[in-house]
Order: C-alpha cells, then structure tokens, then sequence
C-alpha cells in the first residue's frame, strides 16, 4: 500500500482538503442516491472520512469502508458518530446487505490486473441487495494516455501549512493501461520544510473496458460519464438467473 495512506495519513487528510471539493462531491452523489431510492450505503475507499458528515446529515444509513487503518483513524476524529471498518474491496466479508455502494476518490485505481479488477467487483456485488447500484469513478485511458502528463505539480494550504506534491509519471503498461507514479511532498510551516517521496502504480479505464467487466460480474451499466479526466460508471447488480 502506498505512504501516502499509511505513513502519510495526516499529510493526505490536511492536503485534501484544498484539492477535493468534498460538498461538491457529495452533492453528486446524493442526487444518483435520491434518483435510485437508496438509503443504506457503503462507501469503499471514505480514506479519513470526508464525505461521511454530509451522508450522516443528509440522513443516509452510512457505513464507511477502507484499507488503511491510519486513514480510518482520522476518519473517527473527523466523525465520531461514524461506522467505519477496515476491509479490502477484493475480500469483502459482510453479512449485511446496501442499497447502495460507492468508490470514491478514484480508489478503484489501485485495480491494477484483470484478477484484481474482477475479484473487486464479484465482492462487491456480493454486498448488494437485489438491484443495488454501484458507483465508483476511475481515470479516463483515453484522456489520460491521449495527453499523458509526465509532471503536474498540485498546492495546498490547510490551518498555516503550505503543501506541494510534485508528480513524475511514466507509463509501464503491464497489466492494463497503467503507470507509474512517483510524488515528492513538500511541507512548509512556520519557515520550516519537511519532504516526504512515495511510489506507486495507478490504473485507468476506457468506457468499453468497464462494460465489460461490469457485465462479466454480474452488473448491468446504466451510466457513464466522462469529465476532467475522469469516467463515473453507474451499474445495477443483476438479478439472480434461474437455473
């Protein structure tokens, strides 16, 4: 797993918080929820709980799910009337049931093979109820790879610290269209600099790809959506076929 959601935990949740609109996001989520008449929700990848305020008070039976027991620490910090759990969305094991389940924050992008691609969304299709959805979002190949940026450099602030997270990216391609991705963090506060490096590898999605997959596992797509660089799938689980 990558520093950045272990060792690093309190530098993404601080970070975070000038990159990601988490109102905004939550926003698109409780329209797909309303539209599809969910109420209990699992959020895979909820990291250090941003989104959970907003579901617990839009009243959602919300359950947040994620790897990293540092993240799901500060998840706990964030909301303690929270439920959270530590779990990996290949090897779910839950004996309840969701109307609804969401990967947020591009988490399905640590998918990087086809086993691991399809073991994600056979576990996850376990946990619905009948004619549950899926929600998750993933890079866009055909963005990404048509316009491949090799360096980004992003910036924050967060109660006086300066964040820098400078990007190297280079394409490997091994299992699917994937690449590798080096970050160096640059940490400023009061005249002092801590720096920090940390390595990964990072997956993208085509449209026709995640069709595929979907319908391989069970699930029917209703939607998708192309936008920044990123593709939002909505998928219905499938009813069970009679034998």
């Amino acid at each position: 797993m990558t520093k950045l959601y272990t060792k690093l935990a309190r530098v993404y949740h601080e970070m975070y918080q000038g990159i990601f609109d988490y109102k905004k996001h939550f926003r698109f989520y409780n329209k797909i929820l309303k539209d599809y008449n969910c109420h209990k929700i699992l959020e895979i990848g909820c990291g250090s709980g941003n989104l959970c305020p907003y579901f617990l008070k839009a009243g959602f039976n919300y359950k947040g799910l994620d790897i990293s027991k540092e993240m799901l620490a500060i998840a706990k910090e964030v909301e303690p009337k929270g439920k959270f759990i530590q779990g990996d969305m290949r090897y779910l094991n839950l004996k309840e049931k969701f109307d609804a389940i969401l990967i947020t924050g591009r988490s399905f992008t640590y998918m990087t093979t086809n086993d691991d691609v399809n073991k994600a969304l056979k576990s996850i299709n376990s946990c619905l109820k009948q004619n549950g959805i899926l929600v998750f979002d993933n890079f866009d190949a055909e963005i990404i790879f048509g316009n491949f940026k090799r360096n980004i450099v992003q910036t924050s602030e967060y109660k006086g610290k300066e964040y820098k997270r400078i990007s190297t990216n280079t394409p490997n391609l091994k299992t699917g269209w994937t690449w590798n991705w080096h970050t160096k963090y640059k940490i400023k506060e009061n005249k002092k600099t801590k720096e920090f490096e940390d390595s990964t590898v990072l997956r993208a999605f085509t449209k026709d790809e995640l069709k595929l997959f979907l319908k391989l596992n069970n699930f029917e797509p209703i939607k998708t959506t192309r936008k920044h660089g990123g593709i939002t799938t909505i998928a219905k689980k499938k009813p069970n076929q009679k034998k």
